[in-house]
């Protein structure tokens, strides 16, 4: 969510937890008060309120702490700093240092693109627990023997995250490997025209 759309709710929710707790608790005390409001849109609430008042006061009372809690929760998840989303680094001694899971998904992405018939490689990394679970979305050739290239994919990201990274992975790689598609003439079968000048005899010697 963007700097403006930030602002926007956070303005929405505080006006909310004012006005409507206000609304809620004086309308019901108050009926003469929604005639300021409108008359029609809310003369069955007046009705209600008429007939017992006391319990109609106790909802108001009641719906307005509701409102305040969702409105202050909402406000507290808006406010609140999201947390990093980063993965700590197992392999150092001493000190501690921790990697953006942008970080491996680029790195992910820029090695295995290497490999021959990757046309697309699209990771998502989700940091879990003091590792990460890595699924890989991968866009191939049509023609490739899937057992292998899945083998030599899981073989780069492994060593990729285990060895150069220094991470631990959260469970088993998820490879999803979809075809690119054949191209639209694969069908048509091209061949070599034959040579029209039959075979050459050798010139006689006279």
């Amino acid at each position: 969510m963007n700097v403006f759309n930030r602002l926007v709710m956070i303005v929405l929710l505080v006006v909310s937890m004012i006005v409507l707790p206000v609304v809620l608790v004086l309308v019901p005390a108050r009926p003469d008060i929604v005639a300021v409001i409108g008359q029609q849109g809310l003369s069955w609430l007046m009705a209600i309120g008429e007939q017992n008042q006391l319990l109609f006061i106790v909802g108001g009372v009641l719906s307005a702490v509701l409102t305040f809690i969702v409105c202050g929760l909402l406000l507290w998840l808006e406010l609140r700093r999201p947390r990093g989303k980063a993965v700590r680094v197992r392999k150092v001694s001493g000190d501690e240092a921790k990697v953006t899971t942008d970080s491996i998904a680029r790195r992910l992405e820029y090695n295995i693109d290497q490999l021959s018939e990757i046309i697309s490689v699209k990771p998502k990394i989700t940091a879990k627990g003091k590792g990460v679970h890595v699924r890989l979305n991968i866009e191939t050739g049509p023609e490739i023997d899937v057992p292998t290239k899945t083998e030599e994919i899981s073989k780069v990201a492994r060593e990729v995250i285990e060895e150069r990274m220094g991470l631990k992975l959260a469970g088993k790689l998820e490879i999803n490997i979809k075809h690119a598609p054949y191209p639209k003439d694969w069908s048509v079968v091209k061949k070599r025209p034959a040579s029209d000048s039959g075979p050459q005899e050798p010139p006689s010697l006279e």
